[in-house]
């Protein structure tokens, strides 16, 4: 009896000791969010949320820009959220054109694209809103 006690104890405080060592991101720190990007992966476009530059490639190199050119025609409908721990998300640009691919039945639709700038304007400004000049004092 006196030896399920000790193991009992021991049991708890591996269980204990071990949840106390996990990680969980803090969404309040700015830096948690400082390589979050929208991928366009009908026109290779990645939209960095928190600086509010987009990036594409113009010719054989890759361009950051605040606002895109014309002929660029952004679609929420396939937008997708990636978190790049790196500062240049282009660097896998491979490997999410492979992983992203667009249905085989989607169409572009030129309508769209206002809308979506404008979403991701107002998703700079929330961050800008939030946190300040946090993410320019870490540079």
């Amino acid at each position: 009896m006196h030896r399920r006690i000790p193991l009992f104890a021991l049991a708890v405080s591996f269980v204990v000791g071990s949840t106390a060592c996990s990680y969980a991101p803090r969404y309040d720190d700015p830096a948690s969010y400082r390589y979050d990007y929208y991928y366009y992966p009908h026109v290779g476009v990645y939209f960095h949320l928190h600086s509010g530059h987009y990036y594409y490639r113009d010719g054989g190199s890759w361009v950051r820009v605040r606002v895109l050119p014309r002929h660029i025609w952004l679609d929420h409908r396939v937008r997708r959220t990636l978190v790049i721990r790196e500062p240049e998300p282009h660097r896998r640009y491979q490997t999410h054109r492979e992983r992203y691919r667009l249905p085989h039945d989607f169409r572009l639709d030129r309508a769209h694209d206002r809308g979506e700038r404008e979403h991701n304007r107002r998703q700079h400004q929330e961050y800008r809103r939030r946190w300040g000049g946090a993410e320019r004092e870490r540079r």
